[in-house]
């Protein structure tokens, strides 16, 4: 009887320890796609899949639309515990690790083969740049190619001088790009763009076709440029003190699983980013002749400049010279 009394707080200790155990990991995830893009389609999949082969252990909650503010937000919410992660683009991401920005640069990725060449050459160094902040790659996303969409017709730099041009407000990126080319733009968060275009506050921005449409601002434009400067990246991380609450023995299956809902998540933004192109010129947006050879030249000048100034800033030029071969 004595041992038995004795071995009751032990019994209690390991039961209410398994209790603990038992009880289902909660990842929140925010993203500035608004719900029901593909973005978010495609998430609410992975989700459902996580579910089913975690039994129950690994649930997902995602918080589209901006709905816990522009990404600046997300990732401070992230470093106070509020938010486990995020899906971003490059301006999330290099608010945490700045690295990434040597792929989003002006001019170095027109065409989508030669984003995915310097991506699987040099992906698992920008994921090891993550890790070393403390959060985990999940999959490499993408907005699109981007366009200039416009309610006035721009044909040349003085046109775009003369225009409301909006830069997300941590973009720094088109800052320096709009202040080479001696623009002087109007400094947005992404939630403000859509009052803003109403407005008339702006009425120049820049995005994808898809990304135009999904946030709908396809309907205060015009025109749109049929020349693309960059490819927008984005990526879902993960803080890892919030990974490492994942039972061990599922962390690898659900990040292969999450890898495999990205890269078909990529396939099927550049698809929709080419209905969204068909969509928009049926809607009735024109679109807009490549600038002059002078002009031309002026934004590739600009380009490289920006390039150049970035390092050692926010990247290496070591990591700078290994994606210009990779993309080759």
């Amino acid at each position: 009887m004595w041992c038995l009394r004795s071995m009751l707080p032990l019994l209690f200790v390991l039961l209410f320890s398994s209790l603990a155990t038992a009880k289902p990991v909660e990842i929140k995830i925010a993203t500035v796609a608004p719900r029901g893009s593909i973005w978010t389609r495609i998430f609410q999949r992975f989700k459902a899949r996580v579910h089913k082969l975690s039994k129950g252990q690994v649930k997902l909650r995602l918080y589209p639309g901006q709905v816990q503010g522009d990404e600046r937000d997300v990732v401070r919410k992230m470093r106070t515990g509020q938010l486990d992660g995020g899906a971003f683009t490059a301006i999330g991401l290099a608010m945490i690790n700045p690295e990434v920005l040597v792929m989003q640069m002006p001019g170095m990725f027109r065409e989508y083969d030669k984003l995915d060449k310097a991506r699987a050459a040099l992906g698992k160094r920008l994921e090891a740049g993550f890790l070393k902040r403390g959060y985990v790659l999940m999959g490499w996303g993408e907005v699109g190619k981007v366009h200039m969409f416009s309610k006035h017709p721009v044909k040349s730099l003085a046109d775009l001088r003369k225009r409301k041009v909006w830069v997300w407000t941590d973009d720094p990126i088109s800052k320096a790009m709009m202040r080479k080319l001696g623009v002087s733009p109007r400094l947005l968060s992404l939630p403000a763009v859509l009052p803003a275009l109403n407005t008339g506050m702006v009425d120049t921005v820049f995005n994808s076709p898809l990304g135009c449409a999904a946030l709908q601002w396809h309907a205060k434009v015009k025109y749109m440029s049929t020349e693309s400067m960059a490819i927008a990246i984005g990526a879902t991380v993960v803080s890892k003190k919030a990974w490492n609450k994942v039972p061990a023995d599922l962390r690898d299956k659900i990040r292969e699983l999450s890898r495999k809902y990205h890269r078909a998540l990529l396939k099927r933004t550049r698809r929709d980013n080419e209905r969204a192109l068909a969509t928009l010129k049926k809607l009735g947006i024109q679109m807009l002749p490549s600038y002059a050879n002078k002009d031309r030249q002026a934004v590739e000048k600009a380009a490289i400049a920006v390039t150049k100034s970035f390092v050692p800033r926010y990247f290496s030029k070591d990591l700078l010279r290994k994606v210009l071969a990779a993309r080759r």
